[in-house]
Protein backbone atom coordinates (compact mmCIF):
# COMPACT_ATOMS: atom_id res chain seq x y z
CA UNK A 1 0.00 0.00 0.00
CA UNK A 2 1.04 3.38 -0.65
CA UNK A 3 2.10 5.89 2.33
CA UNK A 4 -0.03 8.76 2.76
CA UNK A 5 1.54 12.29 1.75
CA UNK A 6 -0.65 13.72 4.25
CA UNK A 7 -4.36 13.27 5.69
CA UNK A 8 -7.13 15.88 6.99
CA UNK A 9 -10.31 15.21 8.57
CA UNK A 10 -11.94 13.36 5.27
CA UNK A 11 -9.98 13.21 2.59
CA UNK A 12 -5.81 11.35 1.88
CA UNK A 13 -3.48 12.58 -0.87
CA UNK A 14 -1.47 9.77 -1.99
CA UNK A 15 1.26 9.38 -4.63
CA UNK A 16 0.08 8.73 -8.36
CA UNK A 17 1.22 5.92 -9.50
CA UNK A 18 1.53 4.71 -13.43
CA UNK A 19 -1.05 2.18 -13.20
CA UNK A 20 -3.34 5.36 -12.30
CA UNK A 21 -4.37 6.36 -15.70
CA UNK A 22 -7.97 5.32 -15.70
CA UNK A 23 -8.41 7.21 -12.63
CA UNK A 24 -6.57 10.47 -13.97
CA UNK A 25 -8.05 10.00 -17.88
CA UNK A 26 -11.77 9.68 -15.76
CA UNK A 27 -10.95 13.14 -14.16
CA UNK A 28 -10.66 14.90 -17.28
CA UNK A 29 -12.80 13.40 -19.65
CA UNK A 30 -15.55 15.45 -17.79
CA UNK A 31 -15.13 18.85 -19.96
CA UNK A 32 -16.61 20.60 -17.05
CA UNK A 33 -13.46 19.66 -15.36
CA UNK A 34 -11.64 20.99 -17.19
CA UNK A 35 -13.69 24.13 -17.98
CA UNK A 36 -11.09 26.27 -16.35
CA UNK A 37 -8.01 24.19 -17.34
CA UNK A 38 -6.00 23.44 -20.31
CA UNK A 39 -7.43 22.27 -23.03
CA UNK A 40 -10.60 23.99 -21.69
CA UNK A 41 -13.96 22.85 -22.17
CA UNK A 42 -13.64 19.49 -23.92
CA UNK A 43 -12.30 15.94 -22.69
CA UNK A 44 -8.35 15.81 -22.39
CA UNK A 45 -6.85 13.86 -24.59
CA UNK A 46 -4.93 10.53 -23.88
CA UNK A 47 -1.82 11.94 -24.45
CA UNK A 48 -1.63 14.75 -22.52
CA UNK A 49 -3.25 13.19 -19.45
CA UNK A 50 -0.35 9.91 -19.97
CA UNK A 51 2.36 13.19 -20.03
CA UNK A 52 0.83 14.99 -16.95
CA UNK A 53 0.58 11.15 -15.01
CA UNK A 54 4.37 11.10 -16.02
CA UNK A 55 4.97 14.09 -15.05
CA UNK A 56 3.56 13.46 -11.65
CA UNK A 57 5.27 10.41 -10.85
CA UNK A 58 8.88 11.71 -12.16
CA UNK A 59 8.50 15.14 -9.64
CA UNK A 60 7.47 13.12 -6.71
CA UNK A 61 10.06 10.01 -6.75
CA UNK A 62 12.27 13.50 -7.78
CA UNK A 63 11.85 16.09 -5.45
CA UNK A 64 8.83 14.96 -3.18
CA UNK A 65 6.58 17.53 -4.12
CA UNK A 66 3.74 16.74 -7.10
CA UNK A 67 0.25 16.77 -7.75
CA UNK A 68 -1.30 13.55 -5.97
CA UNK A 69 -4.20 11.49 -5.87
CA UNK A 70 -6.75 12.89 -3.59
CA UNK A 71 -8.90 10.20 -1.97
CA UNK A 72 -11.76 10.24 0.29
CA UNK A 73 -10.69 8.63 3.71
CA UNK A 74 -12.63 5.07 2.56
CA UNK A 75 -10.25 5.19 -0.70
CA UNK A 76 -12.14 6.82 -3.42
CA UNK A 77 -10.49 8.86 -5.59
CA UNK A 78 -12.14 12.29 -5.79
CA UNK A 79 -9.21 14.29 -8.16
CA UNK A 80 -5.73 15.36 -7.68
CA UNK A 81 -3.99 17.97 -5.94
CA UNK A 82 -0.26 19.13 -4.69
CA UNK A 83 1.86 21.76 -5.47
CA UNK A 84 4.43 21.46 -8.12
CA UNK A 85 6.75 24.49 -9.80
CA UNK A 86 5.77 27.10 -11.78
CA UNK A 87 7.95 30.16 -13.94
CA UNK A 88 6.99 33.45 -14.66
CA UNK A 89 5.78 33.92 -11.48
CA UNK A 90 8.60 31.93 -10.16
CA UNK A 91 7.07 29.64 -7.47
CA UNK A 92 5.90 26.48 -6.11
CA UNK A 93 1.69 26.60 -6.92
CA UNK A 94 -0.80 24.81 -5.37
CA UNK A 95 -3.24 23.49 -7.55
CA UNK A 96 -6.02 21.03 -7.24
CA UNK A 97 -9.00 19.40 -10.01
CA UNK A 98 -11.96 17.28 -8.40
CA UNK A 99 -14.28 15.22 -9.39
CA UNK A 100 -17.37 17.20 -10.28
CA UNK A 101 -19.08 14.70 -8.02
CA UNK A 102 -16.65 16.14 -5.02
CA UNK A 103 -17.60 19.77 -6.03
CA UNK A 104 -19.25 21.91 -2.88
CA UNK A 105 -18.36 19.53 -0.65
CA UNK A 106 -15.63 21.45 1.00
CA UNK A 107 -12.81 18.98 -0.12
CA UNK A 108 -11.22 21.55 -1.86
CA UNK A 109 -10.99 24.42 0.92
CA UNK A 110 -9.95 21.43 3.10
CA UNK A 111 -7.29 20.34 0.74
CA UNK A 112 -5.85 23.29 0.62
CA UNK A 113 -5.90 24.39 3.62
CA UNK A 114 -3.89 21.03 4.68
CA UNK A 115 -1.51 21.34 1.42
CA UNK A 116 -0.19 24.73 2.44
CA UNK A 117 0.34 23.96 6.16
CA UNK A 118 2.43 20.50 4.90
CA UNK A 119 4.49 22.46 2.30
CA UNK A 120 5.51 25.26 4.81
CA UNK A 121 5.87 22.15 7.62
CA UNK A 122 8.42 20.36 5.46
CA UNK A 123 9.83 22.92 3.10
CA UNK A 124 12.12 26.12 3.52
CA UNK A 125 10.33 28.35 1.00
CA UNK A 126 9.02 32.03 1.75
CA UNK A 127 5.81 31.43 0.20
CA UNK A 128 3.32 29.29 -1.86
CA UNK A 129 1.06 30.58 -5.09
CA UNK A 130 -1.89 29.61 -6.27
CA UNK A 131 -3.75 31.46 -9.38
CA UNK A 132 -6.98 30.63 -11.12
CA UNK A 133 -9.08 31.95 -14.17
CA UNK A 134 -10.38 35.52 -13.15
CA UNK A 135 -14.18 34.24 -13.33
CA UNK A 136 -13.57 30.78 -11.40
CA UNK A 137 -14.67 32.54 -8.44
CA UNK A 138 -15.34 29.53 -6.36
CA UNK A 139 -11.76 28.45 -6.72
CA UNK A 140 -10.56 32.29 -5.90
CA UNK A 141 -12.83 31.50 -2.57
CA UNK A 142 -11.21 28.40 -2.34
CA UNK A 143 -7.30 30.10 -2.21
CA UNK A 144 -9.05 33.09 0.20
CA UNK A 145 -10.17 29.87 2.62
CA UNK A 146 -6.90 28.63 2.68
CA UNK A 147 -5.51 31.54 3.95
CA UNK A 148 -3.83 33.13 0.28
CA UNK A 149 -3.99 37.11 -0.38
CA UNK A 150 -4.78 38.57 -3.94
CA UNK A 151 -1.25 39.23 -5.33
CA UNK A 152 -2.06 40.38 -8.97
CA UNK A 153 -4.22 39.84 -12.28
CA UNK A 154 -2.27 39.35 -15.40
CA UNK A 155 -3.18 37.02 -18.50
CA UNK A 156 -1.75 33.64 -18.46
CA UNK A 157 -1.80 31.55 -21.76
CA UNK A 158 -4.23 34.35 -23.03
CA UNK A 159 -6.42 33.67 -20.42
CA UNK A 160 -7.26 36.64 -17.74
CA UNK A 161 -6.26 34.87 -14.14
CA UNK A 162 -5.86 36.24 -10.73
CA UNK A 163 -3.24 35.35 -8.95
CA UNK A 164 -3.10 34.65 -4.83
CA UNK A 165 -0.02 34.43 -2.56
CA UNK A 166 0.14 32.98 1.44
CA UNK A 167 3.55 33.90 3.34
CA UNK A 168 5.32 31.31 5.87
CA UNK A 169 4.58 33.47 8.39
CA UNK A 170 0.45 34.06 7.56
CA UNK A 171 0.39 30.36 7.01
CA UNK A 172 1.00 29.48 11.27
Amino acid sequence: MTEDILTSERLRIVPFEDADFPLLFELHSDPEVNRYLSPGLVPMEAAEVERRLQGYVFEHRRSGLSKWKVLTREGDFIGRAGVTWMTEPDGYELGYSLKRAAWGKGYASEIATALTGWFFERTDNRYLIAFACSEHEKSLKVMRNAGFSHWFDRERHGVPCTFYRIERNEAF
